[in-house]
This record gives C-alpha cells, structure tokens and sequence, in this order.
C-alpha cells in the first residue's frame, strides 16, 4: 500500500512538473517576435505572405495601419496591393513582401 502510494505520489509530483514547467514557457515575457514568411501558389493574386508570431494587439494595429498608410486599401482584387487574412498578410508582390519585413522585423 505504501509503495502504490509512493509510485502514485511520483507520477503526480512528475506531470505537475512538466505542466509548470510548459506554462512557464507559453507565458515567457522574454519570447522574441517573429515573422514567417511563405509562398502560396494557389493565391494567384496575392501570394507572397508574411505571419507575425508574438506581437500584441496594438503592434497588429499598428502594422495594419501602416499598411493602409503605405498601400492604400486593401481587396482581394488584382489590383491591390496587400490584404489581410487567416492571421497573415498577403502580397501582391515579392517586394512589397520585403518592405514590410524590414519595417517590422
């Protein structure tokens, strides 16, 4: 009985552990912002695009200001030059990809 209780007491102490521990890294202050960038071939239109991880709310506002600011609304129409969508931003051009990766990275 006593060992049962022990061996139960380990798994326990073992998976409160790997939960502190998985939190502690989900909640780190210190976790660098990031941008992934992609190609999708089947966004005609628009596909070159760019996925911000890591950015607050206001730093999202933000980058969708400028964007407005710097390309004009946006559509998904041929002539537009970026949009946003599914948590990325989408680019007409390859260059303008690039322009918003140096502003924000």
């Amino acid at each position: 009985m006593i060992k049962k209780q022990a061996l139960a007491a380990g798994r326990q102490f073992g998976k409160t552990d790997l939960a502190t521990s998985v939190a502690d890294l989900w909640w780190d202050d210190d976790i660098t912002p990031r941008l992934d960038t992609g190609y999708a071939e089947n966004q005609p239109s628009h596909p070159h695009w760019v996925k911000p991880h890591n950015y607050s709310a206001e730093e999202w506002l933000n980058m969708t200001d400028w964007m407005v600011e710097t390309f004009g609304e946006s559509d998904w129409a041929k002539t537009s030059h970026c949009v946003a969508g599914n948590r990325k931003f989408w680019f007409r051009d390859e260059a303008d990809r690039m322009l918003f990766l140096l502003r924000w990275s």
